[in-house]
């Protein structure tokens, strides 16, 4: 009995202990998952995407230059990690923006030139099926906004949390329907139409959007630097987007002349750049991002805050040269007025800079178009003052971002970049093979109508349309060796040509891209006003009841003494002249023709007419009757003094 009261006092004990064990664990359990909850999550970084316009690769002190002055530029390259191969998708502005903000392609998009200032082309047809006569090519144009279907980073973001801001150019749509408002931006400051501002000072001058004057005088890269501090003040908490997207350095190119004044009497020990009004500009975009990284520091958010910084395009190294003012009239005393004066008044005939080594600049396919400065500075992941030699494009930013947040695209979205995460950690290199840049429109004789594949230290550029100033279908450059393109490989190198065309061919019928193509109506020498042509049987018959008139842009460029010799028959008409087109007088004037007798007994008779070029040639017009009239020609040919052929038109 006594065994059995002890057996079951100890059953007892062991069930209450049991039971305060259990008791205790509990307790614990819900000690822990309460702090569990309680703990905060990782805090998500702001991002700060600094956008400068139209800046070069070689256009700061970080990159090299010895004329321009940047502090603030390599304060944050020493707080960051620095691109010596960055790459904007297209070499000019609002394509390279869309890309930015879809991780899309252009081509994609179908935004391939920096027309989204204009009204919406409608149900007009990109690429049309044909074109007038005397054009041989039909090039495609481009859409004028950015549709808003895409889902931007901005929305990506706004879904996701964050507080977003556009605040500067825009350039991705004309009306209200396709402004930053519409796209994912809870705040926005920008003017339209917006290829640039119409004035740099107070006031702007725009015509719509949410740009308000200031202070008259006030500076607009001042201006919304102060915009966006009071968005980062009043977003201190975060997390936030801000695109702070300058107008400078891009045309009315307005200039603080107190800054420009100190740029006057300095050299460039290189001997390349020396343009003071570009010196001035791009100084004061590097002191608004003085002002951004002070205030950050002010707020001690700098520590949380991601920064992009990157420019759209090339340098221009075209602009307000003595070439680009053929023509061009102000009136005195009109904005564009002042701006000439002021341009000539500081920066003579200078380009606005100079892209060296680099070729071209910007609106060209070549290197100085788009290769671009781009500097990251992530606290605590990338490493301060590093360097990468990769590979990147603007198509880029989408998914490195989604990929910062723990963020997944929409299901069956489309991003043809890929993060660049790994290389910002110094952990691994990127897995795709190349990157793209589609440019299918040309920029006169800067550049040609083209596509290029950067594959390591390779480039090819496809040309579509070829000329006297780009003969060449392919382009093949190692920018190991020859960053500034200067030997075409292309003939020596078939191999690596056809093994990178190949990822054009790739990259076009993936992105359903639209390139140049030929004009079925294409004659080399077009009919002019009231003239009608046809050809038969390798002739061309030209017939009008005024004046008969046909011209050819198609002609090689060279000046002098000059022949052109032709096989014609006629039974009708009165007088023939010559006329010609140069790079020094460009259109068909009535001070530079020469007159030739035709005999019209319907038989075919050779003619030779002899003129003198001042400048190279750019055109030829014929006047086979300088009344109503016809005639039948059956070739054309262009030949030097000596007989030597420059140029024949068998059938023209």
């Amino acid at each position: 009995m006594t065994t059995d009261r002890r057996s079951s006092n100890r059953d007892c004990d062991r069930r209450r202990l049991l039971r305060r064990t259990t008791a205790i664990a509990a307790l614990l359990l819900t000690v822990l998952a309460a702090h569990a909850v309680a703990a905060p999550p990782t805090k998500r970084p702001n991002i700060i995407f600094f956008l400068v316009d139209d800046m070069g690769w070689m256009d700061s002190t970080v990159y090299g230059s010895r004329y321009y002055e940047t502090p603030n530029m390599e304060r944050l390259a020493a707080r960051g990690m620095m691109f010596t191969d960055a790459y904007a998708a297209n070499p000019l502005c609002s394509p390279t923006r869309a890309s930015i903000l879809t991780g899309k392609y252009p081509a994609r998009l179908r935004i391939t030139t920096p027309s989204c200032h204009l009204p919406p082309l409608g149900d007009k047809p990109l690429l049309a099926d044909s074109a007038p006569p005397h054009q041989e090519w039909i090039l495609p144009l481009s859409r004028r906004f950015l549709p808003p279907s895409e889902y931007t980073i901005a929305e990506a973001l706004r879904d996701a949390g964050y507080k977003t801001a556009h605040i500067g150019k825009w350039h991705l749509g004309l009306r209200p329907e396709h402004w930053p408002i519409t796209q994912g931006f809870d705040v926005c400051f920008q003017g339209a139409p917006d290829p640039g501002p119409p004035s740099y000072f107070s006031p702007y001058g725009f015509k719509a959007g949410s740009v308000t004057d200031g202070p008259k005088g006030e500076y607009i890269t001042d201006r919304v630097t102060d915009e966006a501090l009071k968005f980062i003040e009043s977003n201190r908490n975060g997390p936030f987007l801000l695109h702070l997207w300058h107008y400078a350095v891009h045309g009315p190119w307005g200039h603080k002349e107190e800054i420009t004044k100190r740029f006057m009497d300095k050299k460039d020990p290189r001997g390349k750049q020396g343009n003071p009004i570009m010196a001035s500009m791009i100084k004061s975009v590097d002191e608004s991002l003085g002002r951004v990284l002070d205030k950050l520091d002010e707020l001690k958010i700098a520590d949380n805050t991601l920064i992009i910084l990157f420019s759209d395009n090339g340098g221009n190294v075209h602009s307000n040269t003595p070439d680009d003012a053929k023509g061009k009239r102000a009136p005195k005393g009109s904005r564009r007025g002042q701006m000439i004066e002021s341009w000539r008044r500081f920066a003579g005939d200078r380009p606005p800079t100079n892209n060296a080594p680099l070729r071209g600049g910007k609106a060209t396919i070549f290197e100085g178009g788009s290769r671009e400065p781009m500097l990251v500075c992530w606290p605590g992941v990338v490493k301060p003052a590093s360097k990468c030699p990769e590979i990147v494009s603007s198509v880029d930013f989408y998914p490195t971002i989604l990929e910062i947040l723990g963020l997944a695209p929409k299901p069956g979205q489309i991003l043809d970049g890929e993060s660049i995460v790994p290389l910002l950690r110094q952990t691994g290199k990127l897995k795709r093979e190349a990157i793209f840049c589609h440019f299918p429109h040309g920029f006169g004789g800067r550049s040609p109508a083209a596509t290029y594949v950067r594959k390591g230290n390779w480039k090819l550029i496809r040309v579509y349309v070829t000329s006297s100033a780009f003969p060449d279908k392919y382009m093949l450059f190692n920018l190991k060796d020859d960053l500034g393109e200067t030997t075409n490989l292309a003939a020596k190198m078939p191999d690596k040509v056809k093994e990178l065309d190949a990822l054009i061919d790739k990259f076009l019928a993936d992105t359903d891209a639209l390139i140049p193509k030929r004009n079925p109506a294409y004659r080399a020498w077009a009919p002019g006003k009231d003239t009608t042509v046809a050809e038969a049987d390798g002739v061309l018959k030209v017939e009008s009841p005024k004046r008969a008139v046909i011209q050819t842009r198609e002609t090689p460029k060279v000046a002098g003494p000059l022949t052109v010799k032709l096989r014609m028959r006629s039974n009708k008409g009165r007088d023939a002249r010559l006329y010609w087109a140069t790079e020094k007088n460009r259109n068909f004037t009535p001070d530079r023709f020469v007159g030739f007798n035709v005999t019209r007994d319907g038989q075919w008779h050779e003619l030779a007419v002899d003129f003198t070029a001042e400048a190279d040639l750019i055109g030829l017009r014929i006047d086979p009757s300088m009344g109503p009239g016809n005639a039948e020609i059956d070739w054309i040919r262009l030949v030097t003094p000596d007989g030597r052929l420059l140029k024949g038109w068998e059938s023209p």
